[in-house]
């Protein structure tokens, strides 16, 4: 009977999971992080393969090492292609999976069915967990929590059962750390994790009267010595990270984000989560740093956590797991506190996914301790859980529907944080990703308002008057960036192209010959200074650039198309032939059919042996 229970309400956890996240098949990639991770890099498109893995297993952007995350992302791509729906359905899947597991694995090591039920549910439904499983570039978070789980699992048959099978449990445990790991460095406390469910529910040490006697118990000692292994494991993965982080520019240094902002913020944050668990409204993708933090914000938060930890010490030996859910959701969440800042974000949804599964224990323990003492009350109870179950699934689906495409979610954005740059510039990408570009040009110019003397903002503003045709506001914004960044050859390109479709050639030449000096990969700037020695009619000195930029980027149908055009303004149209023809195959591989018209036409007129003009635009 029990066992059909299980059963039964697993199957109902992950079919109301995959209902409730069934309209996410529906979404597409958003224009942030998505790009990298799936349709913008090339080694993912190709789908898995032996040396696709081999590049997993080596490659440590953007920002971070997660080769296993990356493999997923791969199988994927040979499963679904680019379709958006397939590459959402799987971390849909994988999140079913794990509100299962959670709910079997703590059925199982804590004997108690209803309260382990009420947990999965809660981290199944709740809104917070929505960006995890929304956001495709959010895989790595699912994905290690599943391995966190297995992890447990293992390490539970470890513990209860008896010689010599044990060691091979204590090993598949190992693996499946390592491979959390791999998708995600979350999974670093995960140690002091397995410490915490010694004491409770597995029950293999016991919780002394003061701290300090913890480590008078033998059996301390025996447990740390076993945990070893798993710290080699995760000291090893926090040291690559952290070094991939810091060289990637991701570790803000102590002169943008001081210590004292750190510390403040940090107990302020651990309030914000609970508090967004409670009342989670106002949700979305980038929590900027506030402008000001108040001294007594942080300190009084900082008392009212080290309170709480006194009380439920207090309370270990009658509610062990209210001790040991509190822990959970200090210790798990630590990595991404802030004490190391990663981005500028002051806290991310994503990061709770793991880390409030403490706090769902002690709700769910709590009621069920309600129901034993106050069994009069157990209608009450029960009817209130039920409402705060459906109340999370109405606002998950709500939350949801921000993740549909780039511009709902940065609407959301700047819907919560209208004064802030970073969520203006974003809403103005994600506009001008889709084309609109009046739009995208109001929320940069906000933006550039907002934070002025920023170039990443000013070079974001420039680009899309560009695109509008207002070339002498894209040169102005352009050149107080370059003001601010005068050794940044995108900045230079990009202006280059602003004051050659102004008509300014000389001044286009002299900032995309300072771009190449500054950055000689930089494929564009040559193609554009091509482009413009081309317009005068220096039709070698064009060859000369559009070669170099192909061989950076050898599969560019616009450079082998104006390369055709130098090509047959020099009198040399059998080269032309060729090379439009190269540019025409590839441009109709691509889908590119306004381009391929555009080609086909040339090639007609290289063959009756004319000089075409160029007309294809400039790449900024």
């Amino acid at each position: 009977m029990k066992r059909g229970c299980n059963w039964l309400v697993g199957a109902g956890l992950f079919l109301v999971t995959m209902a409730l996240y069934w309209p996410a098949t529906h979404f597409q990639f958003v224009y942030f992080d998505d790009p990298w991770y799936v349709y913008q890099n090339a080694e993912v498109m190709k789908g898995l393969s032996w040396s696709g893995i081999k590049w997993a297993a080596t490659c440590v952007e953007p920002s971070n090492w997660a080769p296993l995350t990356l493999v997923s992302h791969m199988t994927d791509c040979s499963v679904y292609g680019l379709f958006p729906g397939g590459h959402h359905l799987t971390s849909i899947l994988v999140h079913s999976v794990n509100a299962v597991l959670l709910f079997l694995l703590l059925g199982r090591i804590t004997k108690m069915f209803w309260p382990s039920a009420l947990v999965a549910a809660l981290f199944a439904w709740h809104p917070l967990n929505v960006e995890s499983v929304a956001w495709v570039a959010e895989r790595k978070n699912v994905l290690s929590t599943s391995f966190c789980f297995l992890t447990i699992w293992a390490y539970w048959s470890y513990a209860e059962i008896s010689r010599p099978a044990k060691y091979f449990y204590y090993a598949l445990a190992l693996a499946f750390f390592a491979l959390g790991l791999a998708a995600k460095s979350m999974l670093v406390t995960l140690p002091f994790l397995l410490l915490l469910l010694d004491a409770w529910p597995l029950r293999r040490i016991s919780f002394p009267q003061r701290w300090v006697g913890l480590l008078r118990q033998k059996q301390t000692w025996r447990l740390l010595a076993e945990k070893i292994p798993f710290l080699v494991f995760a000291v090893a993965d926090g040291i690559i990270t952290y070094l991939v982080q810091n060289q990637s520019g991701a570790v803000k240094p102590l002169s943008l984000v001081p210590v004292e902002y750190r510390l403040l913020n940090a107990p302020v944050a651990y309030l914000t989560y609970l508090a967004k668990l409670v009342w989670p409204v106002n949700l979305c993708v980038y929590y900027p740093f506030p402008d000001t933090l108040p001294t007594v914000a942080g300190i009084s938060s900082l008392v009212l956590l080290v309170a709480v930890t006194f009380m439920v010490w207090r309370w270990k030996t009658k509610f062990p797991w209210l001790l040991v859910g509190w822990l959970w959701f200090l210790v798990a969440l630590a990595p991404v506190i802030g004490l190391v800042q990663i981005g500028g974000q002051a806290m991310a949804d994503r990061y709770a996914y793991l880390p409030l599964i403490g706090v769902f224990l002690i709700i769910a323990c709590g009621l069920n301790e309600c129901l034993i003492v106050r069994r009069q009350l157990r209608h009450l109870i029960v009817a209130a859980a039920v409402v705060y179950l459906g109340i999370c699934l109405i606002l998950t689906g709500r939350q949801l529907r921000c993740w549909q495409d780039s511009v709902t979610l940065f609407e959301q954005e700047v819907a919560v944080n209208p004064d802030n740059d970073t969520a203006q510039d974003m809403l103005g990408s994600a506009y001008a990703n889709v084309g609109e570009s009046a739009k995208a040009i109001d929320h940069f110019i906000v933006a550039v308002r907002l934070h002025p003397g920023v170039a990443p903002l000013q070079y974001d503003l420039g680009r899309e008057l560009i695109r509008a045709g207002r070339f002498a506001e894209a040169e102005k914004f352009l050149a107080e960036a370059l003001a601010q960044a005068p050794d940044n050859g995108l900045l230079h390109n990009t202006r280059g192209v602003a004051l050659m479709l102004a008509g300014k050639t000389a001044g286009a030449k002299l900032e995309f010959s300072r771009a190449i000096e500054l950055q000689p990969d930089l494929a564009n700037a040559y193609f554009n200074l091509g482009k413009t020695l081309l317009a005068e009619g220096q039709s070698q000195l064009a060859i000369t650039n559009f070669i170099t930029a192909l061989k950076l980027e050898p599969v560019w149908p616009e450079a082998l198309e104006n390369l055709a055009s130098a090509y047959a303004a020099s009198g040399n149209p059998a080269d032309a032939v060729a090379t439009a023809g190269r540019a025409l195959k590839i441009a109709q591989t691509n889908q590119q059919a306004a381009l391929a018209d555009r080609i086909a036409a040339k090639l007609k007129t290289y063959q009756n042996a004319e000089t075409p003009q160029s007309s294809s635009p400039p790449k900024n």
